[in-house]
């Protein structure tokens, strides 16, 4: 390992499904993805504790009493997301919002970031729905991006701790320059904090955790556990657009699933120190001679 990754500034706590994972990638996560030390025989005996833990529990039920009408207290809040031309316009593709009950939630996220799940929630307290709810299903708002200007490469550099920072368009215009009356053509990249929302789908009865696991873990790890979220229905798991990179459908949708609440369980999760990592955008403008 180099010494920047060894540098605790560097570095950040991650927790992950270890009773759901495939040996090699249980091994693989416990060696800090160290290919010589996958073979340490202490990661592969903690990675079959862990899912024995799991092949020794009772078959999953589907829930009961784990969706429910939004209460009253937080409806101008929706009114206020039907209304915003943002979040109003993609409603429809989220679902309808519900109060769920993230305990009777699957989960299918490998591995979640701890101290980013407890920075997303923090002052949530589970008296105050509507404070949850601007946690869960926040309004959309406009978050300045910083940024740096590298003249020897000609480019303007973006780099933010925040994933959800994305290029969503490009443009092409006219501005004036310094000289009154002289114009030039303008090209560029339109870029964006991407709102995210707590969505889930219901997939033949089961609930499954589609986008907002950090503030699930940090939600739960307060002692909350009815929280507001989008939920729609699905007929397959390959209907709900989830991320690459998650359980595989016939882990979640299988006899012993993982929930929500497995997060926190140290019998079938476990912690470890990963790199820390950004969000880098480089918008570059390149002058090249090239054959006619």
């Amino acid at each position: 390992m180099t010494e920047r990754a060894n540098d605790p500034s560097h570095r950040t706590l991650a927790r992950a499904l270890l009773g759901w994972l495939r040996e090699d990638e249980a091994t693989r996560w416990l060696a800090g993805n160290e290919a010589a030390a996958t073979r340490n025989p202490l990661h592969r005996e903690l990675a079959r504790r862990a899912r024995a833990v799991v092949e020794a529990r009772p078959a999953f039920t589907l829930p009961t009493d784990a969706v429910a009408p939004l209460p009253a207290e937080i409806a101008h809040h929706i009114d206020l997301l039907r209304a915003h031309p943002e979040s109003g316009n993609t409603i429809a593709q989220m679902g309808e919002p519900r109060l769920i009950d993230l305990g009777q939630v699957i989960g299918a996220q490998k591995q979640i970031v701890v101290g980013e799940a407890m920075d997303r929630v923090a002052g949530a307290a589970a008296a105050d729905l509507l404070g949850i709810a601007r946690v869960t299903l926040p309004l959309p708002k406009r978050e300045p991006i910083s940024w740096n200007f590298d003249a020897q490469r000609n480019a303007f550099v973006l780099n933010s701790p925040n994933q959800n920072l994305r290029v969503v368009g490009h443009f092409n215009s006219t501005v004036g320059g310094e000289t009154p009356g002289v114009v030039f053509d303008s090209f560029g990249f339109a870029l964006s904090y991407q709102r995210s929302y707590m969505q889930v789908a219901s997939i033949g009865g089961r609930l499954l955790l589609r986008d907002g696991y950090h503030r699930a873990y940090g939600l739960l790890r307060a002692g909350i556990r009815h929280v507001p979220a989008f939920v729609r229905e699905f007929s397959a798991w390959e209907e709900a657009s989830l991320p690459a990179g998650l359980l595989p459908p016939e882990v979640c949708l299988g006899m012993r699933p993982p929930m929500l609440t497995d997060y926190l369980d140290d019998a079938v999760a476990i912690d470890r120190w990963i790199p820390r990592t950004s969000k880098l955008i480089v918008l570059q403008a390149i002058e090249l001679t090239v054959p006619a």
